[in-house]
């Protein structure tokens, strides 16, 4: 990571900025709920940034969602934007905190953290924390109009 840090000043590149815009949660079996969520990610940067893949985590309210890597990207142009779709298994505490604080109709606070790497191997650390509103939840949450 250190490595990538020194790349990234020396080629005043930065990582994309990547937001939480959404969350789903699906079937409940086992003591485990499928979660998906739609990650946004802007380019912060005058320059194409040719992605090859992003490996992250992201925590709801202090538990862990999702972790994955994604692959292939489309190159994200200046000022740019692109969503990608994760998925994953998470604790049914989780789910139960997150409808816990829905019912409060307070926001849910996420972190998303990782690092995207770049078709020519350099790779650059992220992190971000935001909040999503309870109205960004939708379906099974109990989105409210």
């Amino acid at each position: 990571m250190l490595l990538a840090a020194c790349a990234a000043m020396r080629t005043g590149i930065k990582p994309p900025e990547v937001t939480v815009e959404s969350v789903r949660v699906g079937k409940i079996a086992d003591a485990k709920a499928d979660v998906s969520l739609k990650l946004a990610l802007a380019n912060p940067n005058d320059v194409e940034l040719a992605i090859d893949r992003m490996e992250f985590d992201v925590l709801l309210d202090g538990r862990p969602a999702v972790t994955g890597r994604t692959v292939h990207f489309e190159p994200l142009p200046p000022g740019g934007q692109a969503k990608v779709d994760v998925a994953g298994r998470v604790d049914l505490t989780a789910v139960a905190t997150a409808l816990m604080t829905l019912g409060s109709q307070l926001p849910v606070p996420y972190t998303v953290n990782g690092a995207v790497t770049f078709r020519n191997g350099t790779a650059l650390p992220f992190s971000r924390t935001g909040e999503l509103p309870v109205l960004r939840y939708d379906g099974s949450l109990g989105a409210r109009p």
